[in-house]
């Protein structure tokens, strides 16, 4: 049964990524900072960008570990995000809801206790700020 739902999310997922394609994300081509950048532009920048900062931060959220994400065009000289987990893709559609997101990133042990995932706030791996920031990044792809 466990199989039968990882193999139908990662089919919607895949039909999601293609409904997507033509879709432009908050940012534009270039737009997307790298880790380096980061540092400089994360005061200053609103709360997607942040939370793509906390995304690519290896020290941070370093979700690209173990996700794909679907942001258009892809920053030049990134790897391509993981493959562990199921990718980052049409995040509003998944989650309408912003609190369940949120709880997701908060402590996925609640929903699945066999996760691979951190809790990422129950821990305090990252801040409340950055979660924010980043439930706001993923619901803007």
């Amino acid at each position: 049964m466990r199989r039968l739902k990882t193999g139908l999310l990662a089919f919607a997922a895949a039909v999601s990524m293609i409904l997507t394609v033509g879709v432009s994300p908050v940012a534009q081509a270039g737009e997307w900072p790298t880790d380096k950048e980061c540092k400089k532009v994360a005061k200053d920048a609103d709360s997607v960008i942040k939370g793509w900062c906390v995304a690519v931060n290896r020290r941070g959220g370093n979700c690209l570990a173990c996700h794909q994400a679907m942001v258009s065009p892809w920053p030049e000289g990134f790897p391509t995000g993981g493959n562990i987990a199921p990718p980052l893709v049409a995040m509003k559609a998944r989650y309408p809801n912003r609190e369940d997101l949120r709880a997701q990133i908060w402590d996925p042990t609640v929903k699945n206790p066999n996760t691979s995932m951190p809790p990422f706030g129950k821990h305090k791996l990252i801040s409340e700020q950055d979660i924010d920031n980043l439930v706001d990044w993923l619901l803007s792809i």
